[in-house]
């Protein structure tokens, strides 16, 4: 199961100092040596209370039913058991067993300001260290989100294993890669008597942590107060059968404590010591340092992590420019259903869906690419002429209206145009009048007309003289082709949306899909 000692792999983190408004942070290397009220925990295993769940439980599912599109103020997690609040930090201290030495732990979690898109869901970006004996030897960084209905969930972690200081290994899993799942962290409504419920189902890396309400009304004293109704529920998996560790939650706080009953080998106890709310400089240093830590991800989880766009700070900004991962360039990330609304990256393209355009590094732009080309002072020809242009195909819904709008770039590194246009043809295609409309090969199109004015703007695809709304003849898929109408123009995102940009266009720098 995932202790609270988190499990994780990773190289050397630089020493960042963070300062806290009210007392001084965690720093993460080197770790101040500090006493500890007790140097052993008694083992607890005695009989649970008659209040804790012991029968048989109803009916359960392997792994919870995800759909992202339950989600719509995901990084606003404010769970009564479960708060996560960007520029907080825990600090937990207690024992676990490594063989037959009883060890000092300590774990540091922070909630940083970062977030970062997973599996169509904008996830908060937690950092966590954990020491051994005043050694680093886990980090991680972890993805939760909370839905309509106040359930917190787990969308992922990057957890990283050091041995004397060298990094050793990574258990990475992400929701929607690799089949993993996103699983249930704190439920919404938690009562005694429901069903296990999953944390997270990624079987390439064996995870596959359950938790189960176990009691109510619990009160329980740890350093920095007493805590009356506290919540407690028991974690299992299968990796470890007859395991249990048991996690303490206070209203309005959170996690305070962790307890263990069972076979559990590490028989690890674990107490909040401290709540610390950063400085804003000490929340940037934070941020800092898990930045650290997501680039080591991309270079070391490839096949995983480097399928993710990059965590981004509350501006919008990506956090890091990667290179795209060739096993991510296979439209993964475009919608396998009927979407009302579609969202394409210029990193979900194909190299060969580009005919005489080029990628781009661009740091402001989803996964640090665009797609565009120089300017070379040269006019170009609008459809049925055929380059340069982008390919690529979508799912939509029919009968129902569209409109279209291509986040636009102009200036350097490629110049600047006087004619900024983007000419967009899409198959299927027809007007409110059930006419046939935008068919590629035909002079037909709409046109997306950009600044004359240097950088980045949303402009919405226009049809000349009529009503600029799309519709479609069925449901599935359909091919879009987006055609540059000027050198010295590129793009980072096309949006063909039913709902949430209807009538205007997005307010963000980039779409979350």
């Amino acid at each position: 199961m995932r202790y609270l000692n988190i499990i994780s792999r990773v190289a050397v983190l630089p020493v960042m100092v963070l300062a806290s408004c009210t007392r001084s942070p965690i720093t993460p290397l080197p770790m101040e040596t500090k006493s500890l009220v007790s140097t052993q925990l008694p083992p607890e295993t005695a009989a649970l209370p008659p209040t804790m769940l012991t029968s048989s439980e109803p009916t359960q599912k392997e792994y919870e039913d995800f759909n992202s599109n339950n989600f719509d103020q995901s990084i606003r997690i404010d769970n009564q058991w479960l708060p996560l609040k960007p520029g907080t930090q825990f600090v937990f201290e207690g024992f676990t067993n490594e063989g037959d030495k009883r060890v000092p732990r300590r774990l540091v979690s922070t909630i940083t300001d970062l977030t970062k898109l997973i599996d169509g869901v904008r996830t908060v970006v937690t950092w966590d260290q954990d020491y051994s004996a005043d050694e680093l030897v886990e980090a991680e960084l972890a993805f939760f989100a909370q839905d309509k209905d106040g359930n917190v969930w787990r969308m992922g972690e990057h957890p990283e294993d050091y041995e004397n200081g060298q990094f050793v290994g990574a258990s990475t899993w992400i929701s929607g890669i690799d089949n993993s799942r996103a699983g249930i962290e704190m439920q919404g409504q938690p009562k005694v008597g429901t069903a296990s419920y999953s944390q997270g189902w990624a079987p390439g890396v064996e995870f596959t942590d359950r938790a189960q309400v176990s009691q109510v009304g619990q009160k329980v004293c740890v350093k920095p107060a007493c805590y009356e109704d506290v919540l407690v529920t028991d974690e299992t998996s299968k990796a470890e059968p007859g395991a249990h560790q048991l996690k303490y939650y206070a209203s309005d706080i959170g996690n305070i404590k962790v307890d263990w009953k069972g076979a559990d080998q590490t028989q690890e106890t674990m107490e909040l010591v401290d709540i610390i709310h950063l400085s804003p400089e000490a929340s940037v240093g934070a941020s800092a340092a898990a930045v650290v830590l997501e680039k080591h991800a991309y270079e070391v989880s490839p096949e995983v992590y480097g399928q993710t766009l990059p965590s981004e700070y509350p501006d919008g900004t990506p956090v890091t420019t990667v290179k795209v991962n060739p096993a991510s360039q296979n439209n993964s990330s475009i919608p396998t259903s009927p979407s009302s609304e579609v969202v394409i990256y210029a990193t979900d393209l194909q190299q060969n869906a580009l005919s005489e355009l080029d990628v781009l590094d661009d740091l402001a732009s989803p996964g640090g690419k665009m797609v565009g080309l120089s300017n070379n002072g040269d006019e170009l020809n609008a459809p049925p002429e055929d380059d340069p242009h982008a390919i690529f195909k979508i799912r939509i819904q029919s009968g129902i209206p569209y409109r279209c709008w291509i986040h636009m770039k102009v200036g350097a590194p490629k110049g600047i145009s006087t004619a900024n246009l983007i000419w967009v043809q899409i198959t299927d295609a027809v007007n409110k009048s059930k006419e046939e409309i935008l068919k590629p090969g035909t002079d037909n199109y709409l046109t997306a007309q950009g600044s004359q004015q240097p950088g980045w703007a949303w402009v919405g695809c226009d049809l000349a003289g009529t009503d600029s709304l799309i519709y479609f003849k069925n449901n599935g898929e359909v091919t879009v082709r987006l055609q540059a109408g000027m050198e010295g123009v590129g793009f980072d995102q096309f949006v063909l949306s039913s709902a949430r940009f209807l009538e205007k266009p997005p307010s963000q720098p980039i779409v979350a899909k």
